[in-house]
């Protein structure tokens, strides 16, 4: 274990009540079912381990990258030399606020919240029923589905931010956070730990059978039963990703066991061994397809981690 990893370790061995593991694949911890081992894994139990932890991480100048249920991510086959924090086990509470709001957890899985506000007749994130991930994905990244996204619903969110040698809290007003699609600008030092929502009134009755009809849409319309990050590219303006890439007769193409999913032409699946290198190396080849045919550079929607290339991504 490299030096400010052991460092990491060390100022941990108080104060800490999670996991720290060493050399753990991080494809047990991401939807792609694909990635190399992480240096040191840590699963802090609530805000305040994730504060400790984030001061040792500082201390030590070791690298972070946090995750939470690992969609939207492609993490290289030679792992992740730093530390790894994992939320989605830890930080998962949802906590009603008066009549139609709601704080949650940056790990708490988005489904798990879409379920729970549906149960108290609160209305808003139904649209986003069936997206894989957590809370502080969906919040840093903008989820969104069907005209809707979750910056929509936002109040205010919650971070850690990485200043120097110290661990700030901060509160992030709705107004100072710049929603675009796919996409906020929130501070990269920033870790996102909480969310407050605010939603509106509906019967419970109308909501579930609105998430199960955008359920059964995605059922029909992607191939959820396949390891996969979700879309992988953004819609460039005017059209979706999926379209250019089926006209462009992508469908299908493989490399390894990395397909480009026969059910929407926006989905590279696992068919059950491939390597991040696979998964990769066929981005670069649809890339290439449509910027020689249609002359639109795509643009990835996804986060890819670590170096990848032929020696193993």
């Amino acid at each position: 274990m490299g030096m400010g990893l052991a460092e990491v370790r060390g100022k941990l061995r108080s104060g800490f009540n999670g996991i720290l593991e060493e050399g753990v694949p991080l494809a047990d911890y991401t939807t792609y079912r694909i990635g190399g081992p992480a240096g040191l894994l840590a699963i802090p139990k609530g805000t305040e381990d994730l504060a400790c932890l984030l001061e040792a991480v500082i201390a030590s100048e070791a690298r972070l990258l946090v995750l939470g249920r690992g969609s939207n991510t492609l993490v290289s086959d030679r792992g992740f030399e730093g530390v790894v924090a994992v939320l989605s086990r830890g930080l998962g509470r949802i906590t009603r606020k008066g009549e139609d709001e709601v704080y949650v957890e940056s790990g708490c899985d988005l489904n798990s919240l879409v379920k729970w506000t549906i149960e108290l007749g609160m209305a808003g994130l139904e649209e986003l029923s069936g997206i894989p991930g957590s809370v502080g994905g969906a919040v840093r990244m903008n989820a969104g589905a069907m005209g809707s996204e979750i910056g929509q619903k936002i109040e205010s969110v919650e971070v850690m931010r990485l200043c120097g040698d110290r661990v700030e809290r901060k509160c992030v007003k709705r107004g100072e956070i710049g929603f675009a699609y796919r996409g906020t600008d929130l501070d990269d030092r920033d870790v996102i730990y909480g969310a407050r929502l605010k939603l509106a009134r509906e019967s419970k009755k109308a909501l579930e059978a609105r998430r199960k009809e955008v359920l059964r849409w995605r059922r029909k319309n992607q191939p959820l039963k396949q390891p996969s990050a979700g879309s992988v590219f953004r819609n460039p303006p005017g059209i979706s990703a999926g379209e250019l890439i089926e006209r462009c007769g992508c469908k299908g193409m493989r490399v390894g066991e990395a397909m480009v999913s026969e059910k929407h032409a926006n989905f590279i699946v696992n068919l059950g061994g491939a390597r991040a290198g696979d998964v990769y190396a066929l981005i670069e080849r649809v890339k290439a397809e449509i910027s020689r045919r249609e002359g639109i550079e795509l643009v990835e929607e996804i986060r890819i981690i670590g170096e990848m290339g032929e020696e193993g991504g």
